[in-house]
């Protein structure tokens, strides 16, 4: 059997570099590079902008970080032969933290220009616990490489996101010490202990494993 194409899509403030030590054997990967949004624009038209290479794609199997998770979330609603593997993200409308709910009804954010996002994005890292000085330093190149007009438009459109992903082909993998999305929330996690919303870097081996038990998994079905 041929194994499935893998696509994947970084989160806020992040890259590719989020999934270095990522170690999957055996499978074609492709990362979705994010695309300067214009004014107005949703998640939801976001993800068909980005779904074009997964549409294409034979056996796809989307693994989505965080906002990326709410980008392949989405994307199971318009492409029916692909999965999606969620990584510190959210899929359902109980999973939404009081954070973005609040950012719902109350935007705020909206009013913080997308320069002075970025210039304090770096810090959040640094709040992690337990997250060796190597860990942060790559984190924090990331966020610094993040475009201004990207962050303020996240800021904005995570919280007016209405999940409605098809949970029957999203699998969800997630730490119980996320404070973004705190676990409790999540609707079958496959977890991760103590692992934080950095995961995917600070514990990519346990991740990976994770990763690869559930893509054996998809592929025999």
């Amino acid at each position: 059997m041929k194994k499935s194409k893998l696509f994947f899509i970084s989160g806020l403030g992040a890259d590719h570099r989020a999934f270095d030590r990522i170690e999957l054997d055996g499978y074609e990967k492709h990362h979705l590079k994010w695309v300067l949004p214009e004014r107005g624009e949703t998640l939801e038209s976001d993800a068909r902008k980005l779904a074009e290479p997964v549409q294409e794609a034979e056996n796809p199997i989307v693994i989505g970080l965080s906002l990326g998770g709410m980008i392949t979330a989405e994307m199971t609603t318009f492409i029916p032969h692909m999965r999606g593997i969620l990584i510190s993200s959210i899929k359902h409308p109980s999973e939404r933290p009081f954070t973005l709910k609040l950012g719902q009804v109350l935007p705020l954010q909206g009013l913080v220009p997308g320069g002075v996002l970025k210039a304090f994005a770096p810090v959040w890292p640094v709040t992690q616990r337990n997250t060796p000085k190597e860990d942060i330093s790559h984190m924090m190149a990331m966020f610094r490489d993040q475009h201004p007009r990207f962050l303020y438009w996240a800021s904005l459109a995570a919280p007016r996101w209405h999940p409605k992903g098809d949970l029957s082909r999203l699998s969800h993998i997630h730490g119980t010490a996320d404070r973004l999305f705190p676990v409790h929330k999540i609707i079958d996690p496959i977890v991760i202990e103590g692992g934080s919303h950095m995961m995917v870097f600070t514990k990519g081996k346990e991740v990976s494993a994770a990763l690869q038990q559930e893509l054996n998994r998809i592929d025999h079905v």
